[in-house]
């Protein structure tokens, strides 16, 4: 179990205009006192082969480096130095999601703060395969920052699905430092009607409205009772909640359900159900970080749901 001395955030920068989204968004939230953020800078240096350039060169290049380090680290310093937290200031060489997975192991962060920003070619490859990386592997939750949140109301679209990781996600919601005011709509997705028929198992020859009658009852009972849970676990952090109840692919409807609601962040817990579902449903977590145009939190599963 890991050591808290107040809430501790670690927020990646690299100079790019999707980092400095991130830190706006970051400045605006109401850290707890006695939080704590620690800025991240990691180089990923060229290395010639020896005879590439001279001593003198590389050292030069070396230097500009390290400058241009510090130089992206007092940028996002200078627009966090008026909320009251104790901000520290890192640089790490090596692999961009080695280090922030690393760096956020080994100093028990609660939170990793990405900005995310769309490109092209090989950066938008290389931004992705670091973001990636990091929600699948992170031992804390991740906050992919798409656009940065400008204040006022704040409305969150959470993914309900009566999973471990979702419900750790609905835990690690109830307690997230966001804006007020706020307001939380709480979704579950049906299986379309092909993913139900594939429920009934056996051959899909008539009779089968029986089958799916019946699989179609449960599944919104279940929906309800589950979105109930939810709305009570999330009561005394949000006044406003609105549960809904859509049918069809869950990346396809989250997607569009955080255009239609205009939501500022959607909240998904990183292991959705296993077994066949997940085979079915395929990595709805994996498919939303990559195709959202809302910033996205990713809560990993903590290896236990005790429903509180």
């Amino acid at each position: 179990m890991k050591k808290h001395n107040g809430f501790h955030l670690l927020l990646a920068v690299d100079g790019s205009e999707g980092a400095m989204n991130a830190v706006r968004t970051v400045a605006t939230l109401p850290l707890p006192d006695g939080a704590r953020i620690t800025l991240l800078h990691v180089l990923t240096r060229y290395l010639p082969t020896h005879t590439a350039l001279p001593g003198g060169v590389l050292g030069q290049l070396r230097a500009d480096e390290d400058a241009r380090a510090q130089a992206v680290l007092k940028q996002a310093a200078d627009l966090l130095r008026a909320i009251p937290v104790k901000l520290a200031q890192r640089v790490a060489d090596g692999h961009p999601a080695q280090q922030i997975l690393e760096r956020a192991a080994s100093s028990g962060v609660d939170l990793i703060v990405l900005g995310a920003l769309g490109t092209s070619g090989w950066l938008r490859t290389l931004l992705g395969s670091t973001s990636q990386s990091v929600v699948k592997h992170a031992p804390c939750p991740v906050w992919l920052v798409r656009k940065p949140y400008a204040g006022g109301a704040i409305t969150v679209l959470a993914g309900s699905d009566g999973s471990p990781g979702a419900r750790a996600a609905m835990r690690f919601l109830r307690a997230m430092p966001l804006p007020d005011p706020r307001t939380a709509h709480l979704l579950h997705v049906l299986p379309s009607l092909n993913q139900q028929l594939q429920l009934t198992g056996g051959p899909l020859d008539p009779p089968v409205l029986e089958p799916l009658y019946e699989i179609g009852a449960h599944l919104e009972r279940r929906a309800a009772e589950l979105l109930r849970q939810d709305t009570a676990l999330l009561s005394a952090a949000f006044p406003t909640i609105v549960p809904h109840t859509e049918e069809g692919d869950a990346r396809r409807v989250i997607l569009e359900k955080a255009r239609t609601l205009g939501a500022d962040l959607i909240v998904l817990g990183s292991r959705g159900l296993s077994g066949w579902k997940e085979l079915l449903l395929g990595s709805v977590c994996n498919k939303v970080t990559r195709h959202s145009e809302t910033s996205v939190l990713v809560v990993p599963d903590a290896g236990r749901d005790d429903g509180k």
